[in-house]
């Protein structure tokens, strides 16, 4: 298996001098302001493909984060669904601290129009792509007791425009907005009636901003990113309320 994975990193540096493919990976954090405050460890790559005679460039990528400490909920906005009581099951006790553990992930592909390398003025980049976004909270007692976690998964395509300002540092200013098409909530638990799936009520746009610092093979990304999640009804289950999560991060990225 080691071997596999050093092949292709071997194949992607190697066609990279071809001038046509380039590859990048990149470390960081974020901060998740959703029902909790949230630290996240985020890992993140992409690929992006650039014919020197074109002006326009397509790439993947890839991110995924998850949490670094839990956080603790508030009881008094929380509710769940009482277990059956058996042995092996006892109920919750009111004054019990719960906690919550965040995890989630991205995948985008896409287009970006007038990214010529020659370019030496300052010019825009229009963007379009196919973008998937998933969001997950996991709730558990101190007693490390599973207890259960609503998953968000998002569809949709994405839209944007970004400035560039070339240099020794290259500058980009980067904005989005993303339409759900399909937008899902799943309800995990060990309680009757879960894992539940349902459609969202109402799909929101969602929207990113993303500021880079690159020089040669280094850049330092900061991004802001606002998801609108919608409620869903779940007869068989618990409803969940439409709510919203502010995500700043930063990355730190190499460029092959």
């Amino acid at each position: 298996m080691r071997f596999r994975i050093s092949l292709v990193f071997l194949v992607i540096t190697f066609v990279s001098f071809g001038q046509k493919f380039r590859f990048n990976s990149s470390v960081g954090t974020s901060l998740i302001s959703w029902h909790e405050q949230q630290m996240t460890l985020d890992f993140a790559a992409e690929i992006s493909f650039q014919n020197p005679e074109k002006n326009h460039k397509t790439f993947i990528a890839l991110k995924t984060m998850g949490n670094l400490t839990g956080s603790t909920i508030d009881r008094s906005n929380y509710t769940f669904i009482e277990p059956p009581m058996n042995n092996f099951n006892q109920p919750i006790q009111p004054n019990e601290v719960l906690q919550a553990g965040y995890r989630g992930g991205e995948a985008e592909a896409g287009l970006i129009w007038n990214t010529n390398k020659r370019k030496t003025n300052i010019h825009l980049t229009p963007l379009l792509s196919f973008y998937s976004r998933s969001l997950a909270r996991k709730i558990s007692s101190l007693r490390s007791e599973y207890i259960e976690e609503e998953k968000y998964s998002l569809h949709g395509m994405s839209g944007g425009i970004g400035l560039v300002i070339p240099g020794k540092t290259t500058f980009q200013i980067q904005a989005q907005i993303f339409e759900p098409v399909y937008e899902e909530v799943t309800l995990y638990g060990r309680y009757v009636g879960v894992p539940y799936q349902s459609l969202v009520s109402e799909k929101l746009p969602n929207f990113k901003a993303k500021i880079q610092l690159t020089k040669g093979h280094f850049g330092w990304v900061i991004n802001l990113e606002s998801l609108n999640l919608g409620g869903a009804e779940n007869p068989n289950s618990k409803s969940i309320k439409a709510s919203q999560a502010i995500i700043p991060s930063t990355l730190f990225t190499y460029f092959f």
